[in-house]
């Protein structure tokens, strides 16, 4: 019997987990992740600015796995023996035959320990209702966002939405270190967005660094203050610790460069955000359809393995993206065609329901966003 192990229960790896299930080898899957809930993680933002109850977000994985063919264990992977075959969790060490590795990424603190210390993230569900929960009983002063990618301006137009909505008035303030916000996007999409945020009365300081961060001030590059700020930390992401260790080729995000099969060492395949896949010269994004497709082919791939067949490659094909802004001036491209507005945000919401993982998340949700 083979032993098949898949590190990361999100999009890629529950994908892979039910193929692999499906697939008929001899073979023993175990799925390790440290958190016991899969989170759907492209809606969080929605839970702080609508009506979007978080635990329709989230998916019970003893649940989905039930009594099937794959093996789940809430643990947190912190090494991984490439030469050996072995995958480490706690004090154990754990062989296999396969191993596919779709983590994720994590917030990226950059060893600003003060960062880490006095700011909110939004990774997990966990995270939203940490953030509603300090909302509903603090009245900041105001709020600073560090980050102005995607996140981000999902995170400020629903904060502005909220603010809206309870009638208080909280200055948004969005850092970006580089030049320009969405900077690697088109020139249309990025000027729309701006001129979104200014209507919303939400702050860009492109170019600008945080400086220092204390319980109540927030110091910036250009000596600027920010008093009795909350600070939302979206400034970019890592992989895991455990692959930031290895001595193999990564990206700047420690997204490990894997090829056409999607493999990268001796039976160990890579999928979702933890893999970089370069087509045409250029890394593809970190992107749900492509964690899933990812999955799937790594599944196969190792089936195919298996059965002593030739391996499958990679072809990703890129339906678009959308930069969801909560008061429906949404933007992005879909199918090769440029979408703005209500149509866009539509869009969004109707392929997140599309990808909810139960019937009831999917009624949940739907729920949410009908109630506002």
């Amino acid at each position: 019997m083979k032993k098949i192990i898949i590190i990361g229960a999100g999009f890629a790896g529950l994908t892979a987990a039910s193929k692999l299930s499906r697939a008929e080898v001899n073979a023993r899957i175990t799925i390790f992740d440290r958190k016991k809930q899969f989170n759907f993680l492209p809606l969080l933002p929605d839970c702080i600015g609508r009506k979007i109850d978080p635990q329709f977000l989230a998916v019970d994985l003893d649940k989905f796995f039930g009594s099937g063919k794959v093996e789940f264990v809430p643990q947190e992977v912190t090494g991984l023996d490439l030469t050996a075959h072995q995958v480490i969790a706690g004090l154990a060490r754990y062989s296999y035959d396969y191993l596919l590795v779709a983590s994720g990424t994590e917030p990226n603190f950059y060893t600003n320990a003060q960062a880490r210390q006095h700011s909110f993230t939004l990774n997990s569900v966990a995270d939203a209702e940490k953030i509603n929960c300090y909302l509903k009983e603090n009245n900041p002063g105001q709020v600073v966002i560090c980050g102005g990618g995607y996140t981000g301006i999902e995170v400020a137009t629903n904060l502005a939405r909220r603010f809206r909505k309870s009638g208080s008035f909280v200055k948004i303030t969005l850092l970006e270190r580089l030049p320009a916000i969405l900077g690697a996007l088109p020139a249309w999409m990025r000027e729309y967005t701006v001129k979104n945020l200014d209507r919303l009365g939400i702050e860009v300081l492109a170019g600008t660094t945080i400086e220092k961060i204390t319980p109540d001030k927030i110091q910036i590059a250009q000596g600027r203050e920010f008093e009795r700020a909350m600070l939302v930390w979206v400034a970019g992401v890592k992989t895991a610790d455990f692959i930031q260790g290895l001595e193999i080729a990564k990206n700047p995000q420690g997204r490990v460069m894997v090829n056409d099969y999607l493999a990268a060492g001796e039976n160990c395949f890579w999928a979702g955000d933890a893999a970089w896949f370069v087509e045409r010269g250029s890394g593809l994004r970190m992107a749900v359809q492509f964690a899933l497709t990812q999955g799937a082919l790594a599944a196969q791939n190792i089936v195919q393995s298996i059965k002593g067949l030739p391996l499958k490659k990679y072809r990703p094909r890129d339906l678009g993206y959308i930069i969801p802004m909560a008061n429906n001036f949404s933007c992005g491209r879909v199918l090769g065609l440029n979408v703005s507005g209500p149509a866009a945000t539509f869009l969004h919401f109707m392929m997140c329901i599309y990808r909810s993982l139960s019937w009831r998340n999917k009624a949940g949700i739907l729920r949410g966003l009908i109630r506002g």
